[in-house]
This record gives C-alpha cells, structure tokens and sequence, in this order.
C-alpha cells in the first residue's frame, strides 16, 4: 500500500474503537466515521489521533467525504431486525464508494454463526435471523466487490456478560442469579471486544497473507459453570445458576433477541478452533482478563 489510511465504520461502537485504537498503535492514519463529532466517545477518539468525519451509512455522501485519502476500509454494520434491506443496500453503497476511491483493502466483520452450514434452516423462524443472515448477505456484496478483502467472525462477545448489557441478556444477573437459556453443557467461544481490533489491525497489517480469508476467532472456550464461577470470584459474590424451561424459552425468544441469541449460541463453541486461532499470532484476552479489567461492570 502506498500509504496507510483506513476508513473506520461505525468508529464510537465497541469494534469500531477498539480497531481505531489498535491501527493507530500500528501507524495507521484512522478515518473515523461518527454520527456525532461532539460526543464523548467521538471525542476520545480525535484525543487519541483518529480524524473524525460526521456520517453514517445510509448517508452516501458522508461515505464518500470521509474515504477521501484512504485506502482501507474496515466495515461493520448493526443489524436491523425490520428493514430486511437496510444492512445490504448500506453494505453495497458503501462498497461502491470504496471502490471508486481506489480502497485496496476491506476487512469485514461479521458473526461466528455463519460457519454453521445450516444456519440458515436453523434461523427460520428466530427473531434474530436478520442479524445472522443479513450479514451473510453482505459478506456477499464483500466478495463481490472486486476490492481485495479478509473477513473476520469473533465468537460470543464478553461485554453479554456484564453491565451495561448483561441487564438485557441476563436481567437477573445484577442481583446473584444468572437466569439463561444456555444449556447445561453450553460452551461459549468467548471473545473480548477489544480483541476484535486487534485481529483486524493484524489483518490490515499483513494483507498478503489474509487476503481472501474468513478468520473465525475466540480468546476462550468456557462452559456455562466456569463462566459463572469466574464472575462470582471477580465479584467476590456467588451467582447461582437457573436455567429456563424449554416452555420458558420458547415463550421468551420469541420476543427478546437477546435470549433468541442464547440458544443460537448453543453449539457455538464447535465453529471455532482455538489452536488455529493460536496460529494467528495475536495474543487475545481470557475471561478473567476481561472481568479483571472491567471489574465495576461485573454484575451490574
């Protein structure tokens, strides 16, 4: 590449940061796309290098501005569970522009479920399903776009597992009681957002050896049992564990995308192989690293 300038989508979410502040420690030049230049989050990242560009996705233009100078491109979407449409005429608008600009490089991140053939009969009749497929659907228009490309899929994401997001997967979990529609035996392939960022940049870094590539990853498998332990020795309280009825989650899932998830993560564990994740080079974090470090998150 002749120089290094990267385009970050989506900056002030936990990927878009993390990839921000891993390509700035690596040389990197960083676009950050913000919807709000003034925010505190928008903020830190301009304090820390990045150059912020006011836009989002559904406005082109903005894309456009902000790809001005770069020639990387990382992409990653929210799923929108009503507009079936939204993340793959985003995706396609985007890639156009990219294209156009002379990006020689995207790297996409997407969802470990698409490593299961049959997700897709899986997701039938699940609430999550646009979030899931849509992004298969995008890594599509990825591969299509004739700009070179790695796509990455992390595992299940640590940050479930504690405030603020642990209030809406495991309501209970603040009060010593993680209430779930895992199974007994469930085995998370568990993975620090933060790492996310490192992946990518190591791919930004070594697009040779990437190019073309769908990297799965996770820093840890744990089951169910052991993750529950490690939060109540990190909190220093014990949680007991209840897992919901089969008549219980069918009724729930239906409604709440975040226990949806929990039994679309049953099995997980399966699509991810950590010793080639090892192979990778990048040292990822485990989940008492991460409960250390986010320490007053940890049932909140």
């Amino acid at each position: 590449m002749s120089h290094k300038t990267a385009l970050v989508i989506r900056a002030t979410g936990s990927q878009g940061k993390a990839v921000t502040e891993h390509l700035l420690k690596a040389g990197w030049a960083v676009h950050a796309l913000v919807r709000d230049p003034e925010d505190a989050r928008a903020l830190a990242l301009k304090k820390i290098g990045a150059s912020l560009h006011k836009g989002e996705l559904s406005d082109k233009s903005s894309v456009e501005a902000a790809l001005v100078g770069c020639t990387a491109v990382f992409l990653n979407q929210m799923p929108s569970l009503t507009d079936r449409s939204a993340e793959t005429r985003e995706a396609g608008a985007a890639l156009d522009a990219a294209k156009k600009a002379g990006a020689e490089f995207v790297v996409h991140s997407t969802t470990l479920p698409l490593n299961d053939p049959n997700i897709k009969e899986k997701l039938e009749k699940s609430i999550v399903a646009p979030a899931i497929l849509d992004k298969g659907d995008v890594e599509k228009l990825v591969k299509a776009s004739g700009i070179p490309f790695a796509i990455i899929r992390p595992g299940y994401f640590m940050t479930n597992l504690i405030g603020p997001l642990s209030s809406y997967a495991f309501p209970d979990l603040a009060s010593g009681k993680f209430l779930t529609s895992f199974e007994t035996d469930t085995v998370l392939p568990l993975v620090d957002t933060y790492d996310i960022g490192a992946i990518a940049a190591a791919v930004f870094e070594d697009q040779p050896r990437y190019a073309g590539k769908t990297i799965s990853f996770a820093g840890e498998k744990l089951g169910i049992q052991d993750i529950v332990k490690e939060l109540s020795i990190v909190a220093g309280k014990e949680v007991e564990v209840v897992f919901r009825t089969e008549e219980e989650t069918a009724k729930e899932s239906a409604t709440n995308p975040f226990i949806a998830g929990q039994t679309l993560s049953i099995g997980l564990h399966k699509l991810v192989d950590i010793e080639e994740v090892k192979k990778l080079g990048v040292p990822l974090t485990s989940f008492r690293q991460f409960l250390e470090k986010h320490k007053d998150a940890v049932l909140t």
